[in-house]
């Protein structure tokens, strides 16, 4: 078999780099041939109808009725077998460890019986509901339903990826041959499960359920294995190993009399004209999307050009020279700048409202004509179907009316907050725009939750033109074509439904955005990956993330005071400390003399952090941020507790929600004060009620990838878009 494959013209993996990467680096050394990891295979296709074995479905209803991460999947596939000593140990176990269980028992699976014969009489009645037993069950299924909690396997090679693609953690009970080596690398290189080491005893298999399902140690694992989870679906988009592995196996060189015939050619070629016809109807369509300039805004809608590209879009990006997003990192997309002659006085995100508000004036102009020369140069067969923009360039409405163009609203904001926005103009009638502090706790009874010091204001001297600018922007996202949302219908189903009631146009909830493609490369500071590897040293869910984005500041006190909360907290920290943060102080200058080597390791200052990465590293345990809407979805995606510090806008509404809805985080009521500061952080990493909150989150993060799934909401949605863009 080894000299068989050495003298081939190449071997096909089912398996991604970062997974095997040092074996796989061995193996290009010795075997002198081309090598295509192009796994996981199953990721990029529907499940396979080729089981041998008829799939019993009842175990998906059943599953249906179990709570999350509840049960114990066990399968030791098609070929394994055990002794009715060994079956009768497997029953018991599983019984005594008092957790949900689905045990797939083939016909076979013991020695010299059919099925369940050996087991005791009154078995299934003693576990009373708790266990469901079939023949064969849909494994890809299975392990992707959010009621299972791990996988008792045998670690064939199938199994062991389909666990990692969907991070369920694993007992090992390997039976011969590569089992063996999978198990090994599952339970001491990756450190994604346990082995059974004291062989089939039942006292063995109940405490290593419990361990897996119930102990810190399985939640350790599972942090590792959601991570490894994360790296098998990112290898399959466009740029990652397995995609770019596999276009080196469709397209290579077939000259060489050792590597094959014109065949391989023709089936390639075959091959790209039925990915051709499979997005000919999208094919021809170009459309043009303006972002606004602010690190917030400039993500999530250069996110929304790589989903669109990805269904089959041409995309070109208009962006002000202020600000501007890199080329480089888009490749596949044109951009066309506008010179919009801003005063250096005038760009300061200081005073945000006029920031903006001199951006809609002085763009309006060089804007429509880069637009109008666009349409009129446009290719006959790849004409300009749309335009996108942010929701505050409200003046490109009347530009797109003018133009006859569709022009489509991204709101880059919460659900929730932009109704607090469109309610503006009665709040102002009814006064509470103008309540004093004594009535800052009064509840708003248009808009429940929130009480009057939630309302999303941002303070100015200049509140006639923040008033007109919301005022506008309302009024023309009402006469849009269509508005979406970077949010999910599981977490704002009821605002959804309200807001449908006042904006009668089509809305499409496909987020979160940054699932569907790589952390984005649009951050207009640069990333410092130290934090990564100093990640890599700390515990599972023990390090407090803190980083307040890239608008907020605060004075010198406040920062002490952040400084010594994080100190005296006794809890390993991430800071990010951007420069600007504290006006008129290059970067550490206020901290006290000595302070970080008081810290003594337990503490890491970043200028500005790859926050995707940081938030889905096992050892984050918390995320202390101002609440901007990003970084909201960012923390729910990964399941980490937050810690609220809202400044002004929209922040004030999502922390709202984050604490008091979701009930997934602590508002910081009394702003910056150390002792707070440290009781919040300990509350959040250490007690009960961080252990409660984390289990809130996982659930409303199982709901999030649910709704990526084909059938999920952000799914149809996304289709509903891809429709709708279309029919223009």
């Amino acid at each position: 078999m080894v000299d068989g494959a050495k003298v081939s013209s190449g071997i096909i993996w089912n398996t991604f780099e970062d997974l095997e990467e040092s074996a796989l680096a061995t193996l290009r050394q010795q075997f002198s041939i081309p090598i295509f990891p192009i796994g996981p295979f199953h990721v990029c296709i529907p499940a396979s109808p080729s089981s041998l074995l008829t799939q019993d479905q009842s175990c998906i209803a059943w599953l249906d009725k179990q709570a999350p991460k509840s049960v114990i999947y066990v399968s030791f596939g098609s070929i394994a077998a055990v002794s009715e000593a060994e079956f009768l140990e497997i029953a018991w176990g599983l019984a005594n460890c008092k957790l949900p269980f689905l045990w797939v028992v083939r016909p076979g699976l013991t020695r010299g019986s059919d099925c369940l014969e050996p087991l005791p009489s009154g078995f299934m009645e003693m576990v009373d509901g708790r266990g469901h037993l079939v023949k064969w069950a849909p494994q890809q299924e299975v392990l992707a339903h959010p009621a299972v909690g791990a996988f008792w396997t045998h670690n064939g090679w199938n199994s062991t990826l389909e666990s990692i693609c969907e991070g369920i953690p694993m007992i090992c009970m390997p039976c011969f041959t590569d089992q063996k080596v999978n198990a090994r690398y599952v339970s001491d290189v990756w450190k994604v499960g346990l082995q059974l080491e004291n062989g089939l005893k039942r006292e063995e298999i109940e405490k290593t359920i419990r361990r897996v399902m119930v102990e810190k140690q399985g939640e350790e694992i599972r942090s590792r294995i959601f991570r490894l989870k994360e790296k098998a679906n990112h290898s399959w988009k466009q740029g990652r190993s397995s995609f770019e592995s596999i276009n080196s196996l469709v397209h290579i060189n077939l000259t060489s009399n050792k590597v094959g015939t014109l065949k391989s050619k023709r089936e390639a070629d075959s091959m790209e004209r039925q990915k051709e016809s499979n997005v000919q109807q999208k094919k021809g369509r170009r459309v043009i999307l303006f972002p606004l300039p602010l690190q917030g805004h400039i993500n999530p809608m250069l996110q929304l050009a790589s989903i669109l590209y990805s269904k089959g879009f041409s995309i070109t990006i208009i962006h002000t020279n202020f600000n501007s997003p890199n080329p480089s990192n888009y490749p596949h997309f044109s951009f066309n700048s506008i010179s919009e002659s801003l005063w250096e006085s005038e760009v300061s995100t200081e005073n945000a409202i006029s920031l903006l508000t001199v951006l809609n004036d002085k763009c309006v102009v060089p804007f429509q004509d880069c637009l109008a020369k666009l349409i009129s140069n446009g290719d006959q067969e790849e004409p300009v179907t749309c335009l996108i923009t942010d929701a505050i360039w409200h003046f490109a409405q009347t530009v797109a009316d003018t133009l006859r163009l569709p022009r489509i609203v991204l709101r880059t904001s919460s659900i929730s907050s932009f109704l607090a926005f469109s309610a503006f103009q009665i709040l102002l009638e009814k006064g509470y725009l103008a309540e004093q502090d004594s009535q800052l706790e009064k509840p708003v009874t248009e808009l429940p939750p929130l009480r009057v010091k939630d309302i999303p204001i941002i303070v100015t001297h200049d509140t006639r033109n923040f008033h007109q600018l919301i005022s506008a922007v309302v009024s023309k996202t009402k006469a849009c074509s269509g508005l979406i949302w970077n949010s999910f219908e599981d977490l704002e189903q009821t605002e959804l439904t309200r807001l449908h009631k006042d904006f009668p146009i089509p809305m499409f909830p496909i987020g979160p955005f940054h699932k569907y493609c790589l952390a984005s490369s649009s951050s207009l500071l640069s990333q410092d990956q130290s934090c990564i590897s100093w990640l890599d040293k700390q515990a599972a869910k023990s390090v407090m993330y803190v980083s307040f984005g890239s608008i907020v500041v605060v004075n010198v006190t406040e920062f002490l005071e952040i400084a010594w909360g994080l100190a005296n907290s006794r809890v390993p920290f991430l800071w990010v400390v951007r420069p600007g943060l504290v006006p008129g102080v290059e970067w550490l200058e206020p901290l006290p003399k000595g302070f970080l080597e008081m810290l003594d390791g337990r503490g890491h200052i970043v200028k500005w952090a790859p926050q995707q990465e940081v938030l889905a590293h096992p050892a984050v345990g918390g995320f202390w941020t101002h609440n901007g809407w990003n970084s909201t979805l960012e923390s729910i995606c990964e399941g980490v507790p937050m810690i609220c510090q809202p400044c002004f806008g929209d922040q004030l509404v999502n922390a709202r929600y984050v604490s008091h809805v979701w009930r997934v985080g602590l508002h910081l009521e009394r702003k910056f004060e150390r002792r707070e500061i440290e009781t919040a952080i300990r509350r959040v990493t250490v007690e009960a009620e961080g252990q409660e909150m984390r289990e809130r989150i996982m659930h409303l993060k199982e709901k999030l990838e649910l709704s990526l799934l084909e059938a999920g909401s952000s799914y149809q949605s996304l289709e509903r878009l891809v429709d709708h863009i279309l029919s223009f």
